[in-house]
């Protein structure tokens, strides 16, 4: 008996777009490599909402970037859809350089250590800061200069290299969940 082997082809980004227009009601992520269908929860985009939020007032009010929420970025053929990112704009339909903030939210369907090597993904590929959200649990903060901080619900949020006068206390975001 002899057995066919399927192999999977990776999409460019300009065929995951036209994909993810096909299917404007699914929501879809790479995770390790692939892409996979993820159906964020309330939380997810309640936590979403607030940190998005915050970010935006604060970068109206400076000059660091713009705030983005699920928009593809392609860093040296990897792919990468942040919950939310802080960027240069661009006129182009995605990204091909990396944020200066990357954002994700861990959901039901991704395991913590997924989350943290897309983390040290987003680091290696020149992204400042990852931050990772972990609902009713905490934060993990990635630096380009290799250093990871965790926080706690009742810890408050700054960056004073990358986002200076940025606050954001843990329990705005955490509170309603």
């Amino acid at each position: 008996m002899r057995w066919a082997v399927l192999q999977q082809r990776e999409m460019t980004p300009d065929e995951f777009l036209q994909f993810a227009r096909l299917h404007p009601d699914q929501r879809f992520d790479f995770i390790d490599g692939e892409v996979v269908e993820v159906s964020p929860k309330i939380v997810h985009g309640r936590i979403q909402t607030i940190i998005a939020t915050a970010l935006e007032n604060y970068t109206r009010h400076s000059r660091v970037g713009k705030v983005y929420t699920e928009v593809l970025h392609v860093l040296d053929a990897v792919k990468f859809i942040p919950d939310i990112s802080v960027n240069h704009p661009t006129a182009a339909d995605y990204f091909t350089q990396p944020p200066l903030l990357a954002v994700e939210i861990r959901s039901d369907s991704q395991s913590t250590e997924a989350q943290r090597r897309k983390a040290r993904d987003y680091i290696t590929h020149g992204t400042q800061a990852v931050w990772l959200v972990f609902p009713g649990e905490g934060l993990e903060i990635y630096r380009a200069d290799g250093s990871v901080q965790a926080l706690a619900t009742d810890d408050t949020l700054e960056d004073s290299t990358l986002l200076p006068g940025f606050t954001l206390p843990l329990s705005d975001i955490f509170e309603d969940l």
